[in-house]
């Protein structure tokens, strides 16, 4: 029986695991944390899951949350302008709801799930010489340890693909709820606001507490939104947080009024460096290891791809270790497997990092179009749910202009 670890047991190595589990393959996953305490531990991240990664996640039977979550039906859109109402502003509903779960419950429900079904979890840091341990003992090693700098040395920057040096936006994140009896009247979905300063996100969310609405605030450094580095604790976080959207963000500032804060550990700040990274590591020994998820790939969270990213990354690695047979992992095999998922997942990081500039005329076109031509934005929220999409139509000025002409926008 072909053995394999997986380092990590976020969004990409869970599902992997998982899936490796259900064909019968003796999987070991190497965590920092065991599944209780990164339940009750500090918030990881703020995502939105949508159709194709959510089918990923019926299919192998660990998707535990639906008729519970919130289900995001649309995306509600709003640019600044210099009156309190937004100067455009379009809704539209999405093809399949999306879902966001607090990973801190997804990953703890996930790791139980996988021992339950026969996996071997270990709880321990890993270090470039822990690799080497189980290079020896594991057919396969996969890396999926997130974004941290630990294995900064194993998997080299891939210049040509990563247009950034620098983080690109501040974030502050905080999960919501309201301080009256009522719940907070916000949009049942993906509410996404655009300003000279940086973006807004938010989103009705099932959390560690319950329902919350999570607020996200990605603000260009230097700029009016950059004001996270310096905050003290949660209550601190959230004054911060409303005179932003009072600021930036007025026209969704009404639906916040009565909020507060969902708990202590409910908040998240920092940056993100947008980095693709060579994706077959070469231990001392000689060995080679894979990355994959945000190890591999990350992306500034902006364009909501990570975990979408994580669930087609399993997807990809499991179909290709299945196909492998008994044959050595080599490293043939290793680029192999990032070079397909690669094909989709460049979408996905181009919208992200073009999203992190300022969009284009024929952009800021499309997107006042949308204001009258639901077509427009149907096909604009969707993007989200299929960056391919966005590659094939808005990277591209005069497709672009054709496609409104043709819709007589």
């Amino acid at each position: 029986m072909r053995r394999i670890v997986v380092v990590g047991a976020g969004q990409a190595g869970s599902v992997l695991a998982l899936g490796l589990r259900k064909h019968g393959y003796a999987v070991t996953v190497v965590t920092d944390r065991d599944a209780e305490t990164i339940r009750d531990g500090r918030l990881i991240s703020n995502q939105c899951v949508f159709h194709p990664a959510l089918t990923r996640e019926r299919a192998l039977g660990i998707n535990f949350w639906d008729g519970r979550a919130p289900e995001i039906l649309g995306a509600s859109f709003g640019l600044a302008g210099d009156t309190p109402e937004a100067a455009v502003s379009w809704q539209a509903r999405f093809d399949h709801p999306a879902q966001s779960v607090d990973q801190r419950v997804k990953v703890s429900a996930w790791l139980a799930a996988f021992a339950e079904r026969g996996g071997e979890v270990r709880i321990g840091k890993v270090t470039t010489d822990g690799l080497e341990e189980y290079a020896r003992e594991f057919d396969l090693v996969l890396v999926a340890a997130g974004r941290g700098p630990q294995f900064d040395g194993l998997f080299p920057r891939d210049d040509r693909r990563s247009p950034y040096r620098e983080p690109q936006r501040t974030i502050g994140i905080m999960y919501l709820v309201s301080g009256r009896e009522e719940p907070l009247p916000v949009y049942p979905g993906l509410t996404f606001g655009l300003s000279r300063a940086g973006e807004l996100f938010g989103l009705p969310i099932l959390s560690v507490r319950g329902p919350v609405f999570g607020l996200g605030f990605f603000g260009v450094p230097g700029g009016p939104m950059d004001v996270w580095d310096d905050v003290t604790g949660p209550d601190e976080h959230f004054d911060r947080a409303m005179t932003l959207l009072r600021k930036q963000f007025p026209w969704v500032a009404e639906s916040l009024a009565d909020a507060r804060p969902s708990g202590p550990l409910d908040s998240l700040r920092g940056r993100v460096l947008p980095i693709v990274r060579d994706p077959v590591g070469t231990l001392p020994s000689g060995a080679k290891v894979l990355a994959m998820g945000d190890t591999a790939v990350t992306n500034d969270p902006i364009a909501g791809q990570g975990a979408n990213m994580a669930a087609h990354a399993a997807a990809v690695y499991e179909r290709s270790i299945l196909d492998h047979g008994d044959r050595p992992f080599d490293e043939a095999f290793q680029r192999r497997t990032f070079a397909k998922y690669w094909e989709k997942a460049q979408h996905a990081t181009r919208l992200s990092n073009d999203l992190l500039a300022p969009p284009p005329d024929h952009v800021l076109a499309t997107l006042e179009a949308a204001q009258t031509v639901p077509e427009v934005a149907h096909r604009f929220a969707g993007i989200f749910s299929d960056p391919a999409d966005y590659a094939a139509w808005l990277t591209d000025e005069e497709i672009s202009l054709a496609y409104l002409a043709s819709k007589g926008a």
